[in-house]
């Protein structure tokens, strides 16, 4: 039997927050925009970042948008190009951004209905991420992470099991899952291995990163989106490997559901 991610709180003018609009980030921004032409969605960019001439490379900037903040330069484009409001924070990530920019819209609703779209390079945001998953089946998280040649999407909406106030299945529909924290408790406990003083972008470009990474990634979190949308999506995660030209999924069933569950309950008895 199939299983598939609620999508309840798509099907009317959902809100999308993408967080991190560098390399991947800007990808999925301007997928976003594609998929929900002619639809009702509320998309909001949010990155504190300023537009570097190395980030030319491999994110999705020219020339002109040097020194600009990165959410406001592909809002406003985005906005234009496809005749829609586009929001924009250029400050860190927040549950409620007092700062709005970009036609009044905050960061993140407080608690309502929203996908989450984690796009960020360090723990300290995914940390706010999670922490803003209230176990409510109205909002999920998708965490979308690269090396140099593979990466990972992760899809959840429980931070803390403890949270769990209902079943996280009802028939074929997943209503619960593992958070991204979760499913990889290293993605909160990651250290950088790039230089002081060198960003994330600029330490890639001194590697052998493959230039097409990023795109792949946008791709495979923009197929999830799209298949939130229609009801039909199946996984958990996805795992990419451009050495091997794979992509392995985790489908989201009760048995592997019920598998995160056990092995958080397990590593949280360990630490007391």
């Amino acid at each position: 039997m199939p299983y598939y991610l609620d999508n309840a709180f798509l099907i009317d003018n959902p809100w999308i927050t993408v967080v991190g609009c560098g390399g991947t980030g800007g990808f999925i921004a301007e997928g976003l925009c594609r998929l929900f032409q002619g639809r009702d969605a509320t998309i909001v960019l949010v990155d504190h970042d300023r537009v570097e001439p190395h980030n030319l490379l491999r994110q999705n900037f020219y020339r002109d948008d040097v020194g600009k903040f990165k959410s406001q330069v592909l809002a406003d484009r985005l906005a234009r190009a496809y005749n829609r409001p586009v929001g924009y924070s250029a400050y860190p990530f927040r549950e409620y951004d007092p700062h709005p920019h970009g036609h009044g819209y905050p960061g993140l609703p407080n608690y309502g209905d929203s996908l989450i779209i984690g796009c960020a390079d360090n723990a300290a945001a995914r940390r706010a991420m999670a922490e803003c998953l209230p176990g409510d089946p109205r909002r999920w998280l998708i965490d979308a992470g690269n090396d140099t040649n593979w990466g990972q999407v992760l899809v959840g909406n429980v931070s803390n099991p403890v949270n769990l106030k209902e079943p996280p299945f009802t028939g074929e529909t997943c209503h619960l899952a593992p958070a991204p924290t979760l499913q990889r408790p290293d993605l909160l406990t990651a250290v950088s291995t790039r230089p002081p003083d060198v960003d994330c972008a600029a330490a890639l470009d001194l590697t052998d990163q493959d230039p097409t990474i990023n795109q792949m990634m946008a791709s495979l979190v923009l197929q999830v989106v799209r298949r939130m949308v229609a009801g039909t999506c199946p996984f958990m995660a996805l795992y990419l490997d451009m050495d091997l030209g794979t992509v392995t999924p985790t489908y989201v069933t009760p048995e592997a559901v019920e598998r995160l569950w056990e092995m958080t309950t397990t590593r949280k008895s360990g630490r007391s």
